[in-house]
């Protein structure tokens, strides 16, 4: 490959050329070309610039930089050169290539796959190796890409730093001492420094937006019921031979929750959003609702922005960047309003109330006889306390249900939504409380305009809007209403014109651990 014509590693692109003749294996040009996006990487290998083995082997020196500092990856997976080797053979053979031809991509650990260790970062599940893939990670590699391995989460995606006790912290590549979120930290890691060309994941109550804002990336929750929850943990693992259960359909993690994915464009979440919806005969909650086209014109939207979600203080370099999102869009012929929907203020609590009335009943299985065995964040909060009653769930259900048909009344007018992320741009996990306004906001309330999102199980989309007064990466979430999400993905879109794309941190411009 020709260097000479590829982006610098701050650059955005619309469209980059790899030239075949040499690969120069400088780090400097490593990071330029990992900075490549998802789209940018397919297009090169089905057109046979590069091969995918050659994509793969890029991928896997920046893994053994970048890893030990920031560990994000968890498990690689042993098979990846040869589904590799199996896509070359294919592009030789003048087969058809799928959309993702050759790209190397990263998996939460909570979400199965096959002949590969799954633990969703709990020793519970420290020797599970599934029989079968979850239906989103078969998609992907149906459609040509190739599994890198698995990366870092919360133990089962409970908390807003990627930490548990089998794999330990997973650190900022903007800066080691920071978090890179929670709980799809992992992928935000490998993806923004370079490891993987995107990362699948999922999203209950921030769990890709808040470290998409964090690491700068551009990230999509999809409306709950488009894309299968099968394979999804926690659940109790099938015997030997059967397949993977069906998602409950009456579970809170699988109304509120979806599986969802971050990369480095916009163009990047709808190719993905394109492959990965649709039924499977398996999640009884996935629905076949038709996408339409590519991401489109801004014609027929208009907006609302907001400085928060009504209960927790944004801090105002962060409230500036929606400010400014408005602005630009308002400056395409976007009407813009400023407001905030009705009810907002109560969906972070109604959140909280629904997720706590539900507990977590398969872990509490899982953990049966083996108590000691579960990290002890997750044994004082889940297997402590009272059990809730049906009718506790079901009022905390009729909230939810309320604050969503408010919310729905006000985007009948106003399809699009803006607002921040979180109160702060990526933070040191190991303080507990930030005054923000002059109130002081616990760790884990930080992400509350995230959780105020999610019980209304609408899209939304972050892209990142500049920097934070530290330098570091700020999002703004851009919500629309169910089953639009190709609108979102325009605004989206936009946004990321206006701003710019992605762009890699620094290289090694900060410290090299986080002892």
């Amino acid at each position: 490959m020709n260097n000479t014509a590829l982006p610098s590693a701050q650059a955005t692109v619309d469209r980059t050329t790899v030239d075949r003749t040499t690969v120069d294996r400088t780090s400097t040009d490593r990071e330029r070309l990992t900075g490549l996006s998802m789209t940018e990487w397919a297009s090169a290998m089905r057109e046979g610039r590069l091969t995918a083995a050659e994509c793969l082997e890029l991928h896997l020196e920046r893994i053994a930089e970048e890893n030990p500092r920031l560990h994000a990856i968890v498990t690689l997976n042993p098979l990846a050169a040869e589904e590799a080797a199996a896509a070359d053979r294919a592009a030789a053979d003048g087969k058809p290539l799928g959309p993702l031809h050759g790209v190397p991509f990263t998996v939460k650990d909570t979400l199965a796959t096959k002949g590969l260790r799954t633990t969703a970062g709990s020793p519970l599940l420290g020797d599970y190796v599934p029989e079968q893939s979850a239906t989103a990670v078969q998609r992907l590699q149906e459609a040509g890409a190739v599994l890198l391995g698995k990366t870092n989460c919360s133990e089962f995606a409970v908390e807003t730093h990627t930490r548990n006790p089998l794999f330990g912290d997973t650190w900022n590549p903007w800066d080691t001492r920071l978090t890179s979120g929670g709980s799809t930290g992992g992928d935000s890691a490998a993806v923004a420094s370079g490891m993987s060309a995107f990362g699948l994941g999922t999203d209950f109550g921030g769990s890709i937006r808040w470290p998409a804002h964090c690491t700068g990336l551009a990230s999509l929750r999809p409306t709950v019921g488009l894309v299968p929850e099968t394979g999804l943990l926690p659940y109790v693992p099938p015997a030997a031979g059967e397949s993977l259960p069906a998602p409950n359909s009456m579970s809170a993690l699988h109304r509120l929750g979806t599986v969802a994915w971050l990369a480095r464009s916009v163009e990047d979440l709808g190719v993905l959003l394109g492959i990965l919806a649709g039924p499977d005969g398996v999640d009884p909650s996935t629905v076949p609702v038709p996408l339409g086209g590519p991401v489109g014109s801004l014609a027929g939207i208009s907006c609302a922005w907001f400085e928060d979600e009504g209960t927790h203080p944004v801090r105002d370099d962060l409230v500036a960047a929606v400010r400014r999102a408005a602005e630009a869009l308002e400056g395409l012929g976007v009407p813009m309003q400023h407001g905030r929907p009705p009810g907002l203020e109560r969906a972070a609590a109604a959140f909280v109330a629904l997720r706590t009335a539900e507990g977590m009943p398969e872990v509490v299985e899982l953990a049966t006889g083996r108590e000691d065995e579960l990290g002890a964040n997750l044994r004082d909060s889940v297997l402590g306390g009272e059990p809730s009653t049906v009718a506790d769930y079901r009022k905390a259900a009729a909230e939810r249900d309320a604050i969503r048909a408010e919310v729905l009344g006000f985007m009948a007018e106003r399809n699009i939504l803006l607002l921040p992320v979180a109160s702060l741009p990526a933070s040191d996990p190991r303080t507990g409380t930030f005054t923000v306004g002059g109130k002081d906001i616990p760790w884990t309330e930080l992400g509350s305009c995230c959780r105020a999102i999610s019980i209304l199980g609408f899209p939304v989309a972050v892209v990142p809007c500049g920097l934070s007064s530290e330098g570091l990466p700020v999002g703004v979430q851009v919500v629309g209403r169910p089953y639009r999400d190709r609108e979102v993905l325009a605004v989206a879109a936009a946004l990321e014109r206006e701003f710019g794309r992605f762009s890699p941190p620094p290289p090694r411009s900060r410290p090299a651990s986080a002892d």
